[in-house]
């Protein structure tokens, strides 16, 4: 549910507003409405925040590499940084984290170009430079060359050379080129040696390598020491960000000597509010949102809706207006989750990991890593429904259950039941199953589009919409009803006439009475030409949506399928003789593994699709509102 709130205006003397901002800031339940001329550019000291903050939350990223600690764990327990930001020690920390990691990107390419020289200068041993500079005073020019082995010793005996070293396939030699005399035209590679002789390189690059080691130390040990310091600062800084903003948010009065500020709180915060009030010296005023008012939005759920509060924010908050869709959302989640999944093995792998994730102790797998931070209790409860669905369906690990179950007893009835077609018809039960959750979806849809409508716009605005709602539901209540012998076939007969014939009036007679209202005859023109119009969206727009529910059938058995054929692929193995066991576990192992992944991933986009399209088009949610955001 959307949580009620109030707006609150105050009028601040302009030399309390500071110490009145930051009481404000402690209270915590303030968000702080814009005001005033917002065309105006931000101040340096917010533009030198958020660099700060930047800085602070690279170096926050690269320590918590280096720790592995996730930066919430010490942040509860984090002091907060007495002095001023720029001059506090934390501050210092960051600067130096960040000449460490300038240094540090340095060296890598020096001592890499280093290591590609020593690599050059080795096989040619220590070379006496000064005698090279005697040859080269006499006339005499040094060549270092190099060339395979078999080509060496068919090529070059003919030629004057020094061989130096060889190894299993290059040889290195010596040609030299003699002043005044004919160059000869040799058939191997020249090389061009650095010009610092070995010993020096290696020397430095022993020296730089002890310096990184160094630098790596001294991060190393900052991300163990210090982190819950930076973390203070980050802190620090965001208050402080959060303070600027509001500033901007504020307009000026009285030749500024007023300060004015809007906002809004939760209505069940009202009395801390006023408590508040009662000690400062400021005007307010309170008041109820109106319809015009961009009022920011709060959800407020029991403990398993609020879980899947993420998802609502994923799409975006719903507007003052509309209903909260979270309390929908999350049991068809859930559902659709846990159909596409399909098996009840899966479904405790994902339990288990979302105990752990909520212990704290998921997020260094090396396999998910912080992807699910915070998520927790939302794996868990998505792990919990899986494996009731995988037993309803029947299937642990790729295995059918039916098939371990005895025969004649009602569990095995029942898989039979389940693994065969939809009873009266040839369709798969699973996917008839599928299709009659969508069809379930999609009138709650349209029954809280109805009802929200008729809120906003008045019932006479949305007699189209009730019509609509009457001739699908109403037609598919009857139905089911006819179907299971609750209503004869004439009865069945005259509720549809009737049914049929009064919505038939709401969709193309009444779908704009305001249009009637104006001109009687125009309406009787145009009204019947809009219901057929919007017939032909209804129609092809419900198939379509009907239709996409299919996909919970075909996810499911393609996990199904894939996790059956990892087994059978495996038991072929294991079949060969027990020494073939060791290579069947892994098959087995690597095989689900990559299944419960590919399936996990199907299992959490096209549900998301399924309430983010289907659903919410036809619930007619918006999700245009703002988020509440309180000053902290």
């Amino acid at each position: 549910m959307i949580e009620k709130m109030r707006k609150l205006t105050f009028l601040v003397y302009h030399k309390e507003y500071d110490r009145f901002l930051r009481d404000l800031q402690a209270l915590g339940v303030m968000h702080i409405q814009k005001s005033g001329d917002q065309t105006l550019a931000e101040p340096e000291a917010l533009r030198t925040l958020r660099r700060q903050k930047a800085d602070v939350t690279e170096v926050l990223s690269r320590l918590q590499a280096l720790s592995g600690v996730f930066l919430d764990e010490v942040a509860a327990g984090s002091a907060g940084v007495s002095e001023s930001i720029e001059a506090s020690q934390a501050m210092k920390l960051v600067r130096r984290v960040q000449e460490i990691q300038t240094t540090l990107a340095a060296l890598s390419p020096r001592i890499l170009s280093l290591e590609n020289d020593a690599k050059v200068l080795r096989p040619w041993g220590v070379i006496d430079r000064a005698l090279l500079d005697k040859l080269h005073e006499a006339g005499v020019q040094e060549r270092y060359r190099i060339a395979s082995v078999q080509r060496f010793a068919e090529k070059f005996p003919d030629y004057a050379g020094l061989e130096v070293n060889r190894d299993r396939k290059f040889v290195y030699f010596l040609t030299f080129d003699i002043e005044g005399q004919e160059k000869e035209t040799i058939p191997a590679q020249s090389l061009k040696l650095p010009e610092r002789p070995l010993e020096d390189v290696e020397r430095e690059i022993t020296e730089l390598k002890a310096q990184k080691e160094n630098l790596e130390f001294e991060l190393q040990k900052t991300a163990e020491d210090n982190i819950g310091d930076i973390i203070a600062l980050q802190q620090e800084i965001d208050s402080a960000i959060a303070r600027e903003e509001a500033t901007l948010k504020t307009q000026r009065a009285a030749g500024d000597y007023v300060v004015v500020m809007e906002g809004w709180f939760p209505v069940r915060e009202e009395q801390a509010i006023s408590s508040f009030l009662s000690k400062e010296q400021a005007y307010y005023e309170m008041r109820d949102p109106v319809a015009t008012d961009d009022v920011p939005i709060k959800l407020r759920n029991n403990r398993f809706n609020r879980m899947f509060e993420r998802l609502t924010r994923m799409y975006g908050f719903p507007s003052y207006n509309e209903w909260d869709p979270t309390p929908i959302v999350a049991p068809f989640f859930t559902l659709f989750f846990a159909i596409c999944m399909g098996d009840a093995g899966y479904g405790i792998i994902i339990a288990l990991y979302g105990l752990l994730e909520m212990a704290g102790k998921a997020r260094k797998t090396p396999i998910v890593g912080e992807m699910l931070h915070g998520c927790g209790d939302m794996v868990f409860a998505l792990g919990v429904a899986t494996i009731l669905v995988g037993l309803a369906l029947g299937t642990f690990f790729g295995l059918s259950l039916i098939d371990y179950v005895p025969a004649g007893t009602p569990l095995h009835h029942y898989y039979e039941v389940v693994g065969g077609d939809f009873p009266g018809t040839t369709y798969s039960f699973q996917m008839a199953s599928a299709i009659i959750i969508g069809v379930v979806h999609l009138c709650i849809a349209m029954m809280v589009k109805a009802i929200l409508y008729t809120k906003k716009e008045g019932l006479s605005a949305t007699l189209s919409t009730w019509a609509w709602n009457l001739l699908l539901i109403g037609g598919i209540i009857v139905g089911v009803l006819y179907m299971v012998g609750s209503l004869s076939f004439e009865t069945t007969r005259n509720v549809i006439i009737v049914i049929g014939a009064v919505s038939a009036v709401g969709i193309y007679l009444l779908n704009n009475v305001a249009r009637l209202k104006s001109s009687f005859i125009q309406g009787l023109i145009i009204n019947p030409l809009a219901g057929l119009y919007d017939t032909y969206n209804m129609a092809s727009g419900l198939l379509g949506d009907v239709l996409s529910y299919v996909r919970l059938y075909a996810l499911c058995l393609a996990g199904g399928a894939l996790g059956g054929a990892f087994n059978t692929i495996g038991d072929m193995i294991a079949a060969n003789g027990s020494a073939f066991i060791g290579f069947a576990v892994p098959v087995y192992f690597i095989g689900h593994l990559l299944n419960l992944l590919l399936s996990a991933i199907s299992a959490f986009v096209h549900p998301l699709r399924l309430n983010f399209v289907e659903y919410f088009k036809n619930s007619g949610y918006e999700g245009r509102g703002t988020g509440y955001e309180p000053l902290k």
